[in-house]
C-alpha cells in the first residue's frame, strides 16, 4: 500500500488532505503544529471520480505549498461507499461481500478496510482508486482513512457511558449519523440533504428506526453547521438535548484527525 518517494530534504511538513466528489480540501502544518496553508475548493457539482481528479490536478498544480516534500501525508475519503462490520464477524476474503449489500460496487473497485480496534469493529469502504493512484506518484508513500472511520474514532471522546446519543457531523448537502450507547454502536450511516427540512428528516428518521426519544435522548452536532444555520434551527425544534460541538472539540489532535478539526467540510 505504499510507494516510496526520493525524500533527500523533507521539509518537517504534514499534510492532510480531505477528498470527496464534491470538493477537495487540505491543511498543511509544520513540526510545531502551526498552519502553513489550508483551503477547501468546493465543485460546482459532483463529479466522477474521473473528473475529480482532473480538478484536483489542476489544484495542486497552482497551489506551491503542495509541490513540497512532505513528512507526512494523510488522505481522507469522504463517500457513501462504505459499511461497518463487528471485528468478530470481519474475515478479509469476503470485503465484496460485505459492501454490496450496502452500495452498488463494481468488479474493478478498490476495496479496503479501516479497523477500528477500540469500537471491536471493521469499516470497509471504496477509495478512489485512481485518485489514490495519482497521490502516490505525487506525494510518494501516504496513509488514508475513510472519514466514517475517524468520526466513529473520536466518537468515543466525547461520547456518554450510559444513555444512547445521536452524533450528527454536518458537511455541506451530507450528513453522517451515528448513534452510540455503553461501548455500543447502534448505527453509522450518511445521508444526502438539500434542505433544512430533508436534514431534520434525516435525523428524526434515524431516531425512530432505533427507538430513540428526542425528548430524552440527546442529538450532537459538528462541523459545518453553526446556530444561525437554518438546519440547527430546524432540528432545534424537534430536540430537547442538544449539543453543537466547537470545532476545537469536535475531534482529538491526533495527526489524522485535524482535517475534521478545520472549517474543511465538504
Amino acid at each position: 500500500m505504499q510507494r516510496t518517494k526520493n525524500l533527500e530534504n523533507p521539509e518537517n511538513l504534514i499534510v492532510s488532505i480531505q477528498v470527496s466528489l464534491d470538493g477537495f480540501s487540505f491543511y498543511i502544518k509544520n513540526k510545531e503544529h502551526q498552519c502553513v496553508e489550508a483551503k477547501s475548493i468546493a465543485f460546482a457539482r459532483s463529479l466522477s471520480p474521473e473528473k475529480a481528479l482532473i480538478e484536483i490536478k489542476k489544484i495542486i498544480e497552482a497551489t506551491p505549498n503542495l509541490q513540497q516534500n512532505f513528512e507526512e501525508v494523510v488522505v481522507v475519503y469522504v463517500n457513501e461507499l462504505f459499511t461497518v462490520v463487528p471485528q468478530a464477524l470481519f474475515d478479509e476474503k469476503h470485503l465484496t461481500d460485505y459492501l454490496k449489500f450496502n452500495t452498488k460496487i463494481l468488479k474493478t473497485d478498490f476495496i479496503v478496510y479501516d479497523e477500528l480496534e477500540t469500537l471491536e469493529l471493521v469499516n470497509i469502504y471504496v477509495p478512489y482508486a485512481n485518485i489514490n493512484n495519482f497521490f502516490f506518484d505525487h506525494f510518494g508513500t501516504f496513509t488514508y482513512f475513510h472519514s466514517q472511520s475517524i468520526l466513529l474514532n473520536s466518537t468515543i471522546a466525547v461520547a456518554s457511558t450510559q444513555i444512547a446519543e445521536v452524533f450528527v457531523h454536518v458537511r455541506p448537502n451530507t450528513l453522517s449519523v451515528i448513534a452510540y450507547q455503553e461501548k455500543r454502536l447502534l448505527l453509522s450511516n450518511q445521508f444526502n440533504f438539500d434542505t433544512p427540512q430533508d436534514f431534520v428528516y434525516y435525523i428524526l428518521f434515524c431516531y425512530e428506526q432505533l427507538q430513540l426519544n428526542p425528548e430524552i435522548h440527546p442529538l450532537v452536532l459538528s462541523g459545518a453547521i453553526t446556530k444561525e444555520d437554518a438546519n440547527y434551527e430546524y432540528i432545534y425544534q424537534y430536540v430537547r438535548e442538544l449539543r453543537l460541538l466547537a470545532p476545537e472539540t469536535t475531534t482529538p489532535e491526533e495527526l489524522k484527525n485535524t482535517i475534521l478539526n478545520y472549517p474543511l467540510s465538504l
